[in-house]
């Protein structure tokens, strides 16, 4: 017997498959998530982003940044717009740039911890930007998912 939440998961996990492919910004694929929330990683390499995972409206999340280039690259996202993030890691806020803009050094990993709000404005998808602030031809997007709105949730 399926249960509403996974059915829902996965009715929307290949539209952010077919919608990362299409643009060309970097796959999203559901990754393992943890009992405490729901995870994104992305990895700079080659002066590109490589993403996997989601996350769900209301659900605690991490977002793990791996920097394997050899610059340092910022992240800057609008999924950060009135929500508190801290930071975790050998990442840090970029002083002067903002309070949602963030920096990794090449080899390090950070951590972004968050929960986006529903607005209750329209359950259902959205789609979040991303982007370096120093490299402007990185960019990239990421899927917020709500599962509520289908099936009375």
């Amino acid at each position: 017997m399926m249960t509403r939440g996974y059915r829902n998961t996965v009715r929307f996990a290949p539209i952010a498959l077919a919608v990362g492919a299409m643009l060309g910004m970097g796959m999203i694929v559901p990754a393992a998530q943890s009992e405490e929330g729901k995870k994104i990683e992305i990895v700079a390499k080659d002066k590109e982003w490589k993403v996997s995972g989601y996350t769900l409206k209301d659900e605690p999340t991490e977002i793990v940044i791996r920097n394997e280039d050899t610059v340092t690259h910022g992240f800057n996202s609008s999924l950060f717009k009135d929500v508190k993030v801290k930071v975790e890691g050998d990442g840090y806020q970029a002083k002067g740039k903002g309070s949602n803009v963030y920096r990794v050094d090449p080899g390090k990993t950070m951590i972004l911890h968050f929960t986006k709000a529903s607005t209750g404005m329209g359950e259902g998808s959205d789609t979040y930007a991303f982007w370096c602030d120093m490299h402007p031809h990185m960019k990239g997007e990421m899927f917020v998912l709500s599962l509520r709105g289908q099936g009375g949730g």
